[in-house]
């Protein structure tokens, strides 16, 4: 039965109106409370409720009842549905050229910003052509958060990590310069339906929706300057309790000079990504070596990425499904060892994202559902 958005609002306290929608899963017309009721296993006539019942449910198993979808997007199921937002001049001030260290951008200048729409328009394209909904976030124009201008607001993976029914909402420790995006995308997301299970909070920093699935029940995340040790407790006490196994890499940072941007990568996509079952492309320079073998203990076939193709983000793509990945043009070395290993490599020219930010695709983009077959750790390891 198709859901029913039923408008409510919300009046503050100075008499401000906000108009929002709860998704119903039964329309008002023709409503049978007592149809409804016999269908509850935990409902009998003149007794009350059987409230174990409802302590042995599954937040997970009836998210799609209470909050209108089966939201998350772990693994390597096919890719169903993201979230996305299109460059505005949020991104092509002065400012980020002449400070670029400080704004962790590229000292080779602003983007040409109707070009870098092109390219994002491209992608969008490319997901919509592969069956993927795309829902689109417009940000303020002008973002201005406490501490300044608000840059990279079109890199939504910074917007959560969507696992399992919800999402787990980030603290940035990246730059300043992004702290208050997390106001737009908490807002997008509750908007859309998304239940929020943690905004990480204390001293934690954590920006996990940048870290890479090898399968549906193991995560990949970088502890740097993007993820403290506090960061790390609340993001494995939420996945622990999801059946998610949380492997934590390391890499270095930085203090006066960011090298272009990448001397110490600071997200996990941006040296990893699971391509088929069983199958990563990896940049190993920049990870710590236990990480590696822990790879080859796991008998993963690794294409290794050339640091020119590395530098050119070859591996901050986005896998549509396992066997079908989008990868940034200019990378044909792993293209080609990608291919050899029957991985079906879509190409889409990104190139002009690297002149505002140390950016991609993955970067550029929040999944909020895949299709979810199940643990498949046994299939890869056997």
């Amino acid at each position: 039965m198709p859901r029913k958005k039923v408008p409510f609002r919300v009046i503050d306290s100075e008499g401000e109106e906000y108009n929002l929608t709860y998704s119903s899963p039964y329309p008002a017309k023709g409503y049978d409370e007592w149809k409804t009721l016999k269908r509850n296993k935990w409902f009998e006539s003149g007794k009350p409720t059987k409230n174990w019942m409802l302590h042995e449910t599954d937040f997970y198993d009836e998210v799609e009842k209470i909050w209108g979808k089966k939201w998350g997007a772990e693994g390597l199921g096919k890719l169903k549905e993201v979230l996305v937002s299109r460059p505005t001049e949020n991104e092509t001030r002065k400012e980020y050229e002449k400070e670029w260290q400080y704004y962790y951008s590229s000292s080779r200048g602003r983007a040409n910003l109707p070009k870098l729409q092109g390219q994002f328009d491209d992608y969008y394209q490319i997901l919509k052509d592969n069956g993927v909904r795309v829902n689109y976030v417009e940000p303020p124009l002008p973002a201005i958060g406490p501490y300044g201008y608000l840059k990279n607001m079109v890199t939504l993976a910074g917007g959560g990590l969507v696992v399992r029914g919800g999402a787990i909402i980030h603290r940035m420790g990246l730059g300043s310069w992004q702290r208050g995006r997390e106001v737009v995308w908490t807002k997008t997301l509750t908007a859309l339906g998304v239940p929020i299970y943690l905004t990480i909070h204390g001293k934690g920093i954590g920006e996990p929706g940048a870290g890479r699935w090898l399968d549906s029940t193991h995560f990949v995340f970088n502890e740097s300057v993007v993820c403290n040790e506090e960061g790390l407790e609340q993001i494995d006490f939420v996945l622990k309790r999801l059946g998610v196994e949380f492997i934590v890499t390391h890499s270095p940072g930085w203090m006066n000079d960011i090298g272009e941007g990448n001397i110490g990568t600071s997200h996990a996509d941006m040296f990893l990504m699971a391509a088929d079952l069983g199958v990563v492309a990896l940049y190993p320079a920049l990870v710590n070596y236990s990480f590696v073998r822990y790879l080859k203990r796991m008998k993963f076939d690794i294409v290794e990425v050339p640091q020119k193709e590395y530098w050119d983000l070859a591996v901050n793509g986005v896998t549509l499904q396992a066997g079908k990945v989008i990868m940034n043009k200019g990378s044909p070395r792993t293209t080609k060892e990608l291919e050899k290993r029957g991985v079906d490599v879509i190409q889409v020219d990104f190139s002009e994202s690297q002149k505002f930010a140390i950016a991609g695709l993955h970067c550029a983009t929040l999944e909020m559902m895949r299709d979810q077959p199940g643990p498949l750790m046994t299939e890869m390891s056997h």
